[in-house]
């Protein structure tokens, strides 16, 4: 739809050739096709025509008008956006806060859980539903849905790090370190909700490419990825290997920003880049395997080395590849890597659950906690 459409522009450009021999030309008559399309209520052929205008003639004065036309057009839902998978995730972080929130407090048996499960996925999903109507684009989706991850990611980080919570008790045979049970969960409340107040202003001040919101997610996970494995092998533990984590993570997430502006990469092609990381993290594994390899620092500095490498192959393999993501509608799946049809590498959505645990006497308990799943497929 989107290559028709600018196709159609094009044609109609080039069939204007007294009045289009500059950009600021060409812009306009761009524009005034997406006022006629407009006139004749073809609402979204009239969005995409100014989205294409303000990406590719964003200097022109007709760019600077079009603000006004796609301001006046209709809101409707739009396939693509990423709406569908921006309501799925909160549906789950919902959920997870219904778990999370027990937790924080230190409840004590399965009903207050039971009842934030009951209380905390409808909240979600209605939440997401009416947060969403403010999206044009799916890279606004993504950065809404990745800054609540990420903020709840670095209130556990920050916690651990710096040891909130945690209470010091020294007595005359030395001192010891007694680790808070509800300081972690009260750290990714908060983490969490400061993540949903920087994702709604990010996510409503300006549209943001699919592509940009994809790179910028990608890149902090793998930050924090490169994070873990560089503090293993130099042997750092507890407080400092999650500080290693989270200022790497934070490193690749802020490195990723101007990338983004610079490059303007497809969705598709950095999904694409990061399963040839993971693909080569997985090698450097079974290297680790087939050697016996028995020091931390080297079981992950393998995977970390051949990762990396992954990563720079997958990008040069994709450098002059077109953008492959198809305007499905289809949910993303919560899972690492998803083999639905064609292969797809997500950021994998911790889904809550709950536990059989065996106690000392034998006796079976019930206990919250949390899922990842790495892998989905379809046979």
């Amino acid at each position: 739809m989107k290559r028709l459409i600018v196709a159609i522009a094009l044609a109609i450009a080039a069939a204007h050739p007294a009045s289009a021999q500059t950009a600021s030309d060409t812009a306009q008559v761009i524009l005034n096709t997406a006022r006629r399309l407009e006139r004749d209520g073809r609402a979204e052929a009239a969005r995409e025509l100014v989205r294409f205008l303000r990406v590719h003639y964003r200097d022109t004065p007709a760019a600077l008008e079009a603000e006004s036309l796609l301001k006046s057009l209709p809101r409707v839902a739009e396939i693509g956006t990423g709406r569908t998978g921006f309501v799925l995730f909160n549906t789950l972080y919902g959920a997870f806060l219904g778990v999370a929130i027990p937790a924080a407090l230190n409840a004590d048996g399965p009903e207050p859980f039971g009842l934030g499960l009951l209380v905390g996925a409808p909240l979600g999903f209605f939440g997401a539903r009416e947060f969403s109507k403010r999206f044009r684009t799916g890279g606004q989706a993504g950065v809404a849905s990745f800054a609540t991850l990420w903020g709840t990611w670095q209130g556990l980080a920050l916690q651990q790090a710096a040891g909130i919570g945690d209470q010091e008790y020294c007595q005359e045979f030395g001192c010891y370190t007694s680790e808070s049970d509800t300081a972690p969960w009260a750290a990714m409340v908060v983490g969490g909700a400061a993540g949903v107040a920087a994702g709604w202003a990010l996510a409503t001040s300006k549209e943001i490419p699919a592509g940009t919101s994809t790179l910028v997610s990608h890149s902090a996970f793998w930050g924090t990825w490169f994070g873990l494995a560089l503090g293993v092998v130099g042997k750092l533990e507890d407080k400092e290997l999650f500080t290693s984590m989270m200022v790497l993570g934070n490193a690749g997430l802020l490195a990723a920003i101007p990338a983004a502006a610079r490059w303007r990469p497809s969705p598709s092609r950095t999904r694409l880049i990061t399963a040839a990381g993971v693909a080569g993290a997985l090698v450097g594994f079974g290297i680790d395997l087939l050697a016996d390899v028995e020091n931390e620092g080297t079981v992950l500095g393998i995977p970390a080395t051949t990762s990396a490498l992954g990563l720079i192959a997958g990008a040069v393999a994709t450098k002059n590849r077109a953008d492959l993501d198809a305007a499905s509608g289809e949910p993303p799946s919560p899972a690492l890597v998803d083999a639905r049809g064609r292969i797809r590498v997500n950021l994998p959505f911790p889904q809550p659950t709950s536990f059989r645990v065996v106690d000392a006497s034998g006796k079976t308990h019930r206990r919250a906690g949390l899922r990842v799943i790495l892998f989905e497929g379809r046979l």
